[in-house]
């Protein structure tokens, strides 16, 4: 659809763009991204036609753009920029209406019955008929935008240029444009080329991305480029970290300031509140620790600095667990979205703490156990339902900086420490009499409080693996002890 040989332009004297090389297929939706300065809108003017270029040529449909009449490029480009000016006191639907001057025959350009079913069609779309009426003028600046992507798809180009149209949007109209904007792409195969100052936006509705510097195109490819960190910090200037997107299948990115300092050391014994009572023991922690949990709130990772381990009754029947656990945090004032909450039915006295410091590593663990309900997960479908509450509740922490793999890592080694601790303990599954695994309701949290050099991994060849083996392995032994001991009493 659009094709870039070896494209060099720029203002006067001055070459802001150098031999760009680009092809961008016809449905396709390419974002073109980089810093300000890097040469996007200078590429945006050439591609525009509205910068005549030094060099190269620009290709549409295997037409050179400078040989195509104006009334040509109308039919086949059209433009929607970040600025919603217009300098006529127009009404909306004559705006839109614009959009089909260039298929206008006769001396007087009037509208035929096919231009207005297109008018039509961008109208209710875009949800701007409502305003068909009304001035131009007094739309907000939401309102603005989706009737100029109006007129833009009235014209039913086959290449729609764009140059930030969402830059002084706000989230909702930012979304809901580009929403339509996607819409119509698929519905049309239209060809969109846009620059989007946003890299996350970009990632979510981009087919391929661009990445420009300096007035060389760096690099093409799909949104997955984004996940390059070494890349997009070289260009953007600023520490970048990648993840993967919740629901799509699309990277974020997240930008880390330079403020961001930690500080530079972390004792067990004063960085961390302890309140243990009857019916909880609350770790507060003095700056949130980087943890992946498996607990009722705070699952997944993310930044937690309160950690609590709730008793409940025996007899808890755990219909709604996250309600009755945003309940009791509520009650004493603690934010769900930054607390890990677990549960347990066993007498938190018997909770066994341990603290040390293995291969410089430093480390605590808070391990609670119940085991009546024991289960072999090899053999689960054995199994009919809970003969009793049982569980095993591992809280992990140390002074260490560790990557989201690492935790991950960790969480391994906690659980291999979990099964071998049961094993050599002899604890067994009721219903099939092998040794178990753990209970079919076990929590597990392990929170770093991210100081140091980084650790890539935690596994059992590692210093850290080796420390959250050993400690979680003497805390459980501990803690099953305890409850073990209060069944024979």
């Amino acid at each position: 659809m659009l094709k870039i040989d070896h494209l060099s332009g720029g203002y006067g004297q001055t070459t802001i763009i150098h031999d760009v090389n680009l092809t961008i297929r016809k449905g396709e939706f390419f974002t073109l991204l980089g810093p300000n300065g890097s040469g996007k809108s200078t590429l945006f003017r050439l591609i525009s036609g509205t910068l005549p270029p030094e060099e190269g040529r620009i290709m549409i449909d295997g037409t050179p753009l400078d040989s195509m009449s104006h009334t040509k490029r109308a039919q086949t480009i059209a433009v929607l920029s970040q600025e919603a000016n217009v300098s006529f006191d127009f009404t909306v639907e004559e705006i839109i209406s614009l959009g089909r001057y260039a298929f206008q025959r006769g001396l007087f350009k009037t509208l035929s019955a096919r231009d207005r079913s297109v008018i039509d069609d961008a109208m209710q779309l875009t949800d701007t008929a409502v305003f068909r009426h009304h001035p131009f003028r007094t739309l907000s600046g939401g309102e603005k935008q989706r009737v100029l992507l109006a007129k833009a798809l009235a014209q039913e180009p086959k290449l729609l240029l764009l140059d930030e149209p969402t830059n002084h949007l706000d989230i909702r109209h930012a979304f809901s444009l580009l929403d339509l904007l996607k819409d119509w792409q698929k519905r049309h195969d239209l060809t969109v080329f846009a620059i989007l100052h946003d890299l996350n936006v970009a990632s979510l509705y981009a087919d391929r991305v661009g990445l420009i510097q300096k007035g060389s195109l760096m690099t093409t490819g799909s949104p997955d480029l984004l996940r390059e960190e070494d890349r997009l910090s070289d260009i953007y200037h600023v520490k970048v970290n990648a993840q993967s997107h919740p629901v799509l299948p699309r990277p974020q990115i997240l930008m880390t300031p330079g403020h961001a300092v930690h500080k530079g050391s972390f004792q067990f014994g004063k960085d961390v509140t302890i309140d243990r009572s009857d019916d909880v023991i609350h770790l507060a922690f003095d700056e949130p620790l980087r943890t992946i949990s498996s607990g009722v709130t705070g699952d997944g990772i993310r930044w937690i600095r309160h950690f609590c381990n709730f008793h409940v009754d025996p007899h808890y029947d755990g219909v709604a667990p996250v309600t009755d656990m945003t309940r009791w945090l509520d009650h004493r004032e603690l934010p769900v979205e930054s607390t890990v909450g677990m549960m347990t039915a066993v007498h938190l006295a018997d909770a066994a703490t341990i603290r040390r410091t293995v291969d410089d590593v430093d480390i605590m663990v808070i391990a609670t156990a119940g085991v009546g309900n024991a289960v072999d997960i090899t053999l689960a479908d054995q199994r009919d339902g809970l003969s009793q509450i049982g569980t095993l509740n591992v809280m992990v922490f140390l002074d260490a900086h560790f990557t989201d793999g690492a935790l991950v890592n960790a969480m391994m080694s906690a659980t291999e420490a979990k099964t071998k601790a049961l094993s050599d303990l002899g604890i067994r599954d009721r219903y099939t009499d092998t040794i178990a695994t753990g209970t079919p309701t076990d929590s597990l949290a392990i929170g770093t409080t991210q100081h140091g050099e980084l650790t890539p991994f935690a596994g059992s060849g590692t210093p850290a693996g080796k420390a959250i083996g050993s400690v979680v392995y003497d805390a459980l032994t501990e803690a099953i002890g305890h409850y073990l001991n209060r069944k024979q009493q």
